[in-house]
């Protein structure tokens, strides 16, 4: 008998550590905010020839096809750069995936950006913005290093450091607002800049804030 009352604590005891009941029960379980919110839903592709005005016909990197409605996106002046057949494409859909919200040109993004330098204004200051995630500083802006960048939920996230010795590496994310052949708006809530393609031939490097001006300069 007391052989057997040992059993039963045993068991007992076994039972309890299995079932903690100091642990709280992960039903429904979501994944934490901050998780979520690293998860990008930009559509990556290029521009396949079935494609219109009205509608993008993107071949994704998995050589998915896609067909997404644009115009809602255009109406709003947010195909940025245009397409034409073969162009790399960042596409950030609705909650329909059939819907475009924003269309940025790849083409159009890459290359020399410059403007008057923000201390004094007489010479120009900018970004390389190359393929493959690099950039660099066109320039030396005060002492902003660019480093790299990359479209992350339809925005323009660029990594820079200072030439201050410390080496720390921050991030700054924009909303491309306008982007033409010719100019190119990145805005966050702290600053905002406006470029015009980098011609060392030309000393003006103002940019009009023209916004009836043709927004796209290719096919589409």
């Amino acid at each position: 008998m007391k052989q057997y009352t040992y059993t039963l604590i045993a068991l007992a005891a076994l039972w309890m550590s299995a079932c903690d009941m100091r642990q709280p029960l992960k039903v429904g379980y979501e994944e934490p905010r901050e998780s979520l919110e690293n998860v990008d839903s930009t559509i990556y592709g290029f521009c396949g020839r079935a494609s219109t005005a009205k509608q993008l016909q993107l071949i994704t990197a998995t050589n998915d096809t896609l067909y997404i409605n644009v115009e809602e996106a255009r109406t709003r002046g947010r195909v940025l750069g245009g397409y034409a057949t073969g162009d790399e494409l960042y596409v950030l859909p609705a909650a329909d995936h059939g819907v475009a919200q924003l269309v940025i040109n790849k083409a159009g993004l890459l290359g020399e950006w410059a403007m008057p330098s923000p201390y004094d204004g007489s010479s120009p200051a900018g970004i390389i913005i190359k393929d493959g995630g690099e950039a660099e500083s066109l320039e030396q802006q005060g002492d902003i290093i660019y480093k790299s960048w990359r479209i992350f939920n339809g925005q323009i996230q660029i990594v820079e450091t200072r030439d201050d010795g410390t080496d720390i590496d921050y991030m700054q994310t924009y909303d491309i607002t306008r982007m033409t052949r010719d100019s190119l708006y990145l805005v966050n809530s702290e600053e905002s800049y406006e470029y015009g393609r980098y011609n060392p031939a030309i000393d003006d490097l103002g940019v009009e804030l023209d916004y009836d001006s043709q927004e796209t300069f290719d096919l589409f």
